[in-house]
């Protein structure tokens, strides 16, 4: 499938099942696309970033929102995700988009104000999925916001920790919830998390 520019293939395709087979399994829900993901990067195609910006994505899972990101706009991109298996599944989906992203195998709770002084913008979908991800991806924004990231976007289905997040975001940096539905290359509704300095 393509979306916004971005070939995709789906968990039946030839080369897809091929890495699957070779590999002992997923630790972190890194064995697919998620819905998320589209409607983010619909969402960033009506708020672009700058031409060469520095963006992180953390969680980036197959990485496809950072290959729109690389491809579409130029930025620098550097997607992290905890399950050291999703890096082929990422090579794979730049290749065949030609573009280049870089991968770390890195916890979001890993990153220091230090790491995160580099970035312009840090995008993610799916990531707060149990209630015990809440505080730390708190943590995880408040350094992002003292480093001097000026955009924080987090694409959700709308579980139920997504919106405690969205509750302290709200509160404490006036943070915008927005709904955004698509409707290709599957109809599909989530929220984002939208904080922008």
């Amino acid at each position: 499938m393509e979306y916004l520019g971005v070939k995709a293939l789906q968990t039946n395709h030839p080369a897809v099942k091929k890495i699957k087979r070779q590999q002992s399994g997923h630790t972190a829900h890194g064995n697919k696309i998620w819905r998320s993901n589209f409607v983010l990067m619909d969402y960033l195609s009506t708020y672009p970033p700058n031409q060469n910006s520095k963006i992180l994505d953390i969680g980036c899972g197959w990485g496809l929102t950072s290959i729109y990101l690389a491809k579409i706009f130029d930025a620098k991109l550097t997607a992290s995700d905890i399950d050291p298996n999703v890096e082929a599944f990422l090579r794979l989906h730049s290749s065949i988009n030609q573009c280049h992203v870089k991968f770390e195998t890195k916890s979001f709770q890993n990153y220091t104000e230090k790491d995160l002084n580099d970035y312009d913008q840090i995008v993610s979908s799916d990531i707060c999925f149990w209630d015990e991800l809440v505080e730390p991806l708190i943590q995880f924004i408040d350094l992002a916001k003292y480093a001097g990231v000026k955009h924080v976007y987090i694409a959700d289905p709308g579980r139920p920790p997504f919106w405690a997040l969205c509750d302290h975001c709200v509160d404490a940096y006036d943070a915008e919830i927005v709904t955004r539905r698509i409707y290709e290359p599957m109809e599909t509704e989530k929220f984002i998390l939208a904080l922008n300095n």
